[in-house]
């Protein structure tokens, strides 16, 4: 099926976080829709045999994962940034005539790089989730949840270090060492998305950043 997109089109990755909706690309959007508007995939997922006569998931290029409904006519539930576009680029590349620009959000970003942008300060309210269960960060929103993560030696070094370090000293480094990226995810539910679903310390942006900076 031939794509009928755009002949050019660049959309905002800060618009995305602000309204979960990636350009056209939205939640609800059948798969069918899809495949009109971005064309096929590069690649794909499937479900369990005979679960699904479709792949669940679509995916294209390194930075975008949208995943479907299992049921007719496979609606959009969650979009997926998987990865920031290298600073030196300033956007990512989705299918000819259509890109993301990285709006300051570039690849070797940590959550208060982020968290310091003029974004949150006059039209999104966000939540900063530290988990006591795994090495995760996140950033929520109503309409998306941004993740990040420790490599497993840089958690082992900061759990040996928490009983002899403060409050402030082990957020400033928990926030340093979370260069690991798990993506951007526009979801009908951003809190319920999380994983582990309990076990989390909640912040907001001012509270996060007083504590890091």
């Amino acid at each position: 099926m031939a794509a009928h997109r755009p002949r050019r089109e660049v959309v905002s990755l800060l618009s995305f976080i602000r309204t979960g909706e990636l350009g056209p690309l939205k939640l609800g959007m059948t798969m069918l829709e899809v495949a009109e508007f971005l064309g096929p995939p590069d690649w794909w997922m499937g479900s369990e045999p005979g679960a699904m006569p479709v792949p669940s998931l679509w995916g294209y290029g390194p930075f975008l994962e949208i995943f479907f409904e299992r049921a007719p006519p496979y609606a959009v539930k969650v979009i997926k940034f998987r990865q920031r576009p290298p600073a030196v680029s300033k956007r990512a590349k989705i299918r000819s005539g259509f890109w993301v620009a990285a709006d300051g959000i570039y690849d070797l970003a940590i959550p208060s790089d982020l968290l310091r942008l003029p974004l949150w300060k006059h039209d999104v309210k966000a939540v900063v989730g530290i988990s006591s269960k795994c090495a995760n960060i996140d950033i929520l929103t109503d309409n998306v949840r941004i993740v990040w993560h420790m490599w497993d030696d840089e958690s082992e070094f900061l759990e040996q270090k928490t009983p002899t370090i403060s409050k402030s000293s082990y957020m400033k480094q928990r926030d340093r060492l979370s260069v690991g990226f798990h993506g951007i995810y526009s979801c009908r539910a951003p809190k319920g998305d999380r994983a582990p679903s309990d076990g989390w310390e909640e912040f907001s942006v001012e509270e996060y950043l007083a504590l890091v900076d």
